[in-house]
């Protein structure tokens, strides 16, 4: 009788664990990790920003390269310095909602994640961006309460299947072989111009920065092209 409870819990927690993970299924909604297309284009999608001078590093690089990316914010790092809103905006990127806290949003209360969600859109909207939002949870992490409210909302979550863990700072050039190893034609590919977790303040991005130039041109020369996950996901509608 022991016995099989705690392997029952076991496997309970198990199973708890993979459903809350980004490449896991979700009960309500649609996720999106990438697309299927025989067109070899990919998106580069950075979290946890803005991130001066980092945030402003990344843009000239994608400006050096005329390539357009897509910026999942957190909203308390918005309100700290609203004008790399517009500067995003500004020139020709997309930007998300990545939460307010960057709080992880499972087992959190509907109050909560609704107000996480919506106060971040608003601050958004305030500064002039005039685009569709997309929402990315924080660590992609996702259980049933936060895929019911995107639902309700007629939102996809927009995951990744390209993980960099340049978060983890391992040099650029182990970053760059994280994301060359694992990209394929519509592929949604994950960096971060900031950090979510701590005063982000000089969080130290360099790592990306350098490793973005390097992923831009070693991908441009297999061919591929650079799109924003509005771009992506009408290329899958087509």
């Amino acid at each position: 009788m022991g016995l099989n409870f705690l392997i029952s819990g076991f496997l309970i927690l198990i199973s708890f664990g993979y459903l809350i993970i980004p490449n896991s299924p979700q009960f309500y909604g649609k996720s999106i990790r990438r697309i299927n297309t025989k067109e070899k284009i990919v998106a580069l999608t950075f979290d946890d920003g803005p991130n001066p001078p980092y945030t402003e590093q990344i843009l000239d690089i994608l400006k050096q390269h005329n390539v357009k990316a897509t910026f999942f914010m957190v909203g308390k790092h918005i309100e700290k310095c609203p004008y790399m809103v517009k500067k995003v905006y500004q020139e020709g990127h997309e930007i998300g909602n990545h939460s307010w806290s960057h709080k992880v949003l499972i087992c959190r209360s509907s109050k909560y994640i609704r107000k996480e969600i919506e106060q971040t859109d608003k601050l958004i909207y305030q500064l002039g961006y005039k685009g569709k939002i997309y929402f990315r949870a924080p660590k992609g992490l996702k259980f049933v309460n936060l895929p019911r409210i995107l639902n309700s909302q007629n939102r996809h979550h927009i995951l990744f299947d390209v993980i960099s863990w340049d978060w983890c700072c391992p040099g650029a050039n182990k970053i760059v072989r994280c994301v060359l190893k694992k990209v394929k034609s519509g592929s949604i590919i994950l960096l971060h111009d900031g950090n979510g977790d701590v005063n982000f303040i000089g969080t130290d991005r360099s790592q990306t920065v350098i490793a973005t130039d390097i992923i831009i041109q070693k991908l441009k020369a297999r061919g591929y092209g650079f799109v924003t996950i509005s771009e992506l996901i009408q290329n899958n509608a087509n």
